[in-house]
């Protein structure tokens, strides 16, 4: 029985695991003072370096999936203008595409010089998690600000997974001690004496118990023992089939955003968006489902 919980165990783990994190990297933008000074090429470039600290601080071997270009691109609602999307707004671009996080930097103009601004932001709580600022005489100190203050900006995004799992696996230990009472005795009063009784014996054998005879019954231990096995066989099977839907819903999400970088494939946009928003909800349920399935096989080790 309990090489087999450990089993189970482990395939939660496996299961719960197959989540990637998915990080998109929105094309730099400027304001109507800046655009002349900073071409659309230029733009790009500081872009592809923006993205390429993200890979290397939020690699795939660790469960990360840096969007490209082509992915972004073809799951970006028609006629968006991304020059006029800031704050919420880019959270609510990055539930569009499927992204977990977005960020994006915006050039501007300040007393005569450039300036830069990046901001990252997690779609589904849309807070604000890490932002950097800067300002240079030319593109070229603004590439340098990217490159000194992206990476820190990057890994805030590792802090926020390293606390939520530290959270959920640090829980307070239930207080299982219990108060000593010391128990004194009391002498009961002797009861006053009867005049003696006739009474009938009746025989060991006989179908009636005698008075004050308990009858032995293991009907509470049997009831026990089924119910074990009711929450233990339930809680698998939850377990498991969530874990399964978690899998293939997540493999669904992540497929549908990488089809934009298929440069020989011909696919309808909104339908890649909605598989993308269908695999990730077929996720979620999945993950709740494997959860009821862990506290169902909790609940066995109580009868």
């Amino acid at each position: 029985m309990k090489s087999f919980t450990l089993i189970v165990f482990l395939l939660l783990l496996a299961f719960s695991g197959s989540h990637a994190a998915y990080v998109a990297v929105l094309e730099t933008v400027a304001d109507e003072r800046a655009k002349d000074s900073v071409s659309l090429p230029d733009r790009q470039y500081l872009t592809n370096v923006l993205r390429e600290q993200a890979v290397k601080e939020l690699p795939a071997a660790q469960n990360y999936t840096i969007m490209t270009r082509d992915n972004i691109n073809a799951m970006l609602p028609p006629g968006m203008v991304l020059e006029e999307c800031e704050g919420s707004c880019l959270a609510e671009t990055g539930r569009n595409i499927s992204a977990d996080y977005i960020c994006q930097a915006r050039v501007g103009r300040f007393g005569g010089m450039l300036t830069m601004t990046a901001e990252l932001y997690e779609t589904a709580g849309n807070k604000l998690v890490a932002s950097f600022n800067g300002r240079g005489a030319n593109v070229n100190e603004l590439l340098e600000i990217i490159e000194q203050k992206s990476p820190e900006f990057f890994r805030s995004v590792k802090e926020i997974a390293e606390t939520v799992n530290a959270t959920s696996a640090a829980e307070p230990a239930a207080d299982t001690a219990k108060p000593v009472v010391q128990t004194v005795p009391v002498e009961e009063p002797k009861p006053a004496e009867a005049e003696p009784v006739a009474t009938m014996e009746i025989p060991k054998d006989s179908s009636v118990a005698q008075a004050g005879e308990s009858i032995p019954t293991n009907i509470e231990a049997k009831s026990g023992g089924a119910a074990r096995w009711i929450f233990l066989g339930l809680g698998t099977a939850a377990a498991v089939t969530g874990g399964i839907l978690a899998y293939f819903g997540n493999k669904k999400a992540k497929d549908a955003a990488e089809k934009g970088s298929d440069g020989y494939s011909v696919y309808d946009l909104e339908k890649n968006r909605d598989e993308a928003e269908s695999g990730q909800t077929m996720r979620g349920i999945g993950i709740a489902v494997m959860a009821v399935g862990v506290v169902g096989i909790g609940v066995s080790f109580f009868f």
